[in-house]
């Protein structure tokens, strides 16, 4: 029957090297295709037209997760046929929800030989399979049907009159047990079709020396079967094959290669409460209908309890607000002109999770409260210019929340809402932070607060499930629920504080390194916040402990801890900033600072312990209560470059190429080398140990060491 032609039809595969195998085509059912057809292009009988605009119609109310996760094929044939460049053969165009409007162009060539669902669609629908590749080892397999309906001779008579493959006979003679082998599965295909007259027999497929394999075959392999008068990809492994079918599509201007990047999808929809709801309703049929922009945000219902409800068909914890989810068109906000406003109606369930706001939130804060516009023009060009100074988070967010955020921030700024097309302009990834946890035999994971230690010392046998006794080893991962060992920073804030908490996590080492969890370090945070509340405030009294003046000692290590805790915390290294902190107060010892000291201290140590140096700065006096007089809204401390210079710097001095002593000298006696080799001798134990020796040489080495060569 003679159709009208109409365009070609364009697919995308990762596998072109098995065009010689595709038998079918499929698209989407919201191709273009498909809707020319129920338009009446083609030529296609009004039957089938009528079958496809059905399944058409049923398939647009089917998620794309649905549609994917589908265990059950379901489809509708077009009523049209296209070529196969390769094969030159009409193979029947197929629509089916397996295929995505959305991916490459709604359309793919299908290879049910080396595509699962390929292959079940075919089986499905009794559609023809052709295999095209076969393993990297073995070379070419033999087909084999062994079971059939023939007698003896009309058997042999069939086999002989059609040159297929040989027959093996039981030994037992019985007619019925011959076995039929086949060089190639089309050729047991077309047996099948014209002497047995069906098109679906188990076709086996192995070798004489190794197990038989079954189809779809969907590994890499050595292209078979697959040539025509101008290209042969036969022998060859599938990426050379790749490249070879390319080259010839291209010279035949029948294709050309492509990259495609797919995205992964960031589970999108949940069944939590948490997270904005989805402005979709369905009606009793299951057609979904969108609310109307002014009915937006649709705003999560009061919930009782959220817990959800144990039931033998889970439901999303919003279907317990029963009276929420069950409403009207007009209530929920559909437009008139789509639904009837008394129509009832059922709301989406599901919510969007966090990730959906946390992609462009921060947009948002730069302008918290502007009433008719995601954020004020003004305001984003002032916040976002370049954009944000600094993303910190996980490698495992570049994939994830980072991508994402992008793609948001670029969605934006293509529509005009912000003049920033990139979001953040430098990237930091924290490391991950492990601790133990504890396996059972069968290396199932134990909760670590289930377990506890009996043997000190001895990791392999030291620590045992209380439950049952029995031991448990222990090792070193990620902190996840994964591995049950996250420890609840409520339990550590209960006994040390929340800033020994905060702190400890900064001091565990560089922020980019894994870092071990280890309960132990976490007192000597707590120790050194003692020891800085001691230093400025009377335990006794709860009274400052202010000296007139502080010495000129402490003033100058306290504008070196200026210089050094502000450079740590522009290079995010807060664990040798802590470190810093933790030296000037030793040095200090218990010598009280001066009103201005302790100030420029407790702005300091605010980034990192804020709680604490917010009670020391109101007890300076500083407006207690307002926000304007918080100790987290002040100016940085500055330092001067001149206190940062030594008056006097320690010189080791060196006898015979050991060490035996130090001299401290004026900076300017140490940069001379004969003021700094006479300041040498001169020392009363430099003197004892020459004593009675002759000093055959001196070497100096300004600013560094003197080394003396005795005789």
């Amino acid at each position: 029957e003679s159709r009208p032609t109409m365009k070609p039809l364009r697919v995308f595969t990762t596998r072109p090297d098995t065009l010689f195998g595709a038998t079918y085509m499929v698209v989407a059912p919201e191709h273009e295709l498909c809707a020319k057809v129920i338009a009446g292009e083609g030529g296609v009988d009004a039957a089938t037209r009528d079958a496809l605009a059905k399944y058409v119609a049923a398939a647009k109310n089917r998620s794309d997760v649905e549609r994917q996760e589908a265990k059950e094929k379901t489809g509708a044939f077009t009523g049209l046929h296209a070529i196969n460049p390769a094969t030159n053969q009409q193979i029947p165009i197929w629509t089916a929800d397996y295929v995505l409007a959305g991916y490459g162009t709604g359309a793919i060539m299908a290879v049910p030989a080396h595509d699962e669902r390929d292959w079940e669609f075919s089986q499905h629908f009794k559609l023809p399979e052709r295999m095209v590749v076969i393993p990297p080892t073995g070379g070419p397999p033999k087909f084999f049907i062994d079971q059939h309906t023939l007698s003896r001779s009309q058997l042999e008579s069939a086999v002989s009159s059609g040159s297929f493959g040989s027959i093996q006979w039981g030994q037992d003679g019985n007619d019925r047990v011959g076995r039929i082998e086949f060089d190639s599965h089309s050729d047991a295909q077309l047996f099948a079709r014209s002497v047995m007259g069906t098109d679906h027999v188990s076709i086996r497929t192995g070798y004489s020396t190794l197990p038989s394999w079954s189809l779809p075959f969907t590994d890499v392999g050595i292209s078979h079967w697959s040539s025509n008068t101008e290209v042969s990809l036969n022998d060859l492994p599938t990426s050379e094959a790749k490249a070879k079918i390319i080259s010839w599509l291209e010279s035949k201007n029948l294709g050309t290669r492509k990259i495609n990047y797919k995205l992964r999808d960031w589970t999108f929809s949940r069944q939590r409460y948490w997270g904005e709801p989805f402005p979709i309703v369905f009606d009793k049929e299951g057609n979904a209908y969108p609310i109307e922009a002014s009915h937006l945000p649709v705003k999560l219902p009061e919930l009782a309890d959220y817990a959800p409800v144990e039931s033998d068909d889970p439901q999303p914890l919003l279907a317990k607000a029963r009276d929420w989810m069950h409403t009207t068109a007009g209530k929920a906000g559909v437009s008139p002109a789509l639904l009837a406003p008394d129509t009832p109606v059922t709301r989406e369930t599901n919510t969007m999770p966090g990730s959906a706001g946390s992609s462009w939130y921060a947009i948002r804060y730069c302008d918290a409260k502007h009433a008719s516009r995601l954020v004020g023009s003004d305001a984003e060009a002032y916040w976002m210019k370049g954009g944000i100074d600094l993303y910190l988070g996980g490698s495992e967010h570049a994939v994830g929340h980072l991508l994402y955020s992008r793609f948001w921030q670029n969605v934006l700024h293509d529509l005009g809402h912000v003049s920033c097309k990139e979001p953040f302009r430098k990237l930091f990834h924290q490391g991950l932070i492990t601790s133990f946890a504890y396996q059972r035999a069968d290396k199932s994971i134990v909760p670590v607060d289930e377990v506890k230690e009996v043997v000190a010392g001895q990791p392999e046998s030291g620590y045992v499930e209380i439950a049952t006794g029995q031991p448990v080893t222990p090792i070193i991962t990620k902190m996840s629920k994964r591995y049950k060992n996250v420890i609840n920073p409520d339990d550590v804030i209960n006994e040390f504080g929340a800033d020994t908490c905060r702190l400890y996590e900064m001091y565990m080492g560089p922020l980019d390194a894994s870092k071990p969890w280890n309960p132990r370090d976490i007192v000597g945070c707590f120790r050194f916040l003692q020891r800085a509340w001691r230093l400025c405030v009377d335990e006794a009294t709860g009274t400052l402990k202010l000296a007139s003046e502080g010495p000129a000692a402490t003033e100058k290590l306290l504008h070196r801890l200026t210089k050094k805790v502000g450079d740590d915390i522009e290079r995010l290294s807060f664990n040798t900033a802590i470190a810093a902190m933790m030296e000037f107060i030793n040095a200090t010892g218990a010598t009280p600072l001066a009103r201005a000291q302790m100030e420029r201290f407790a702005l300091l140590l605010a980034p990192f312990a804020p709680h604490l140096a917010e009670e020391l700065w109101h007890k300076l006096g500083h407006g207690a209560g307002t926000r304007a007089g918080s100790v987290a809204v002040q100016a940085w401390p500055t330092f001067d470059p001149a206190m940062l210079v030594d008056d006097e710097i320690e010189v080791p001095i060196s006898v015979m190429g050991k060490v035996r002593a130090r001299i401290t000298v004026a900076t300017a006696t140490a940069k001379d080398a004969k003021a700094l080799e006479a300041a040498a001798l001169a020392d009363a134990k430099v003197q004892e140990l020459i004593a009675g020796k002759e000093v055959k040489k001196v070497i100096v080495v300004p600013g560094k060491m003197v080394n003396l060569v005795l005789g």
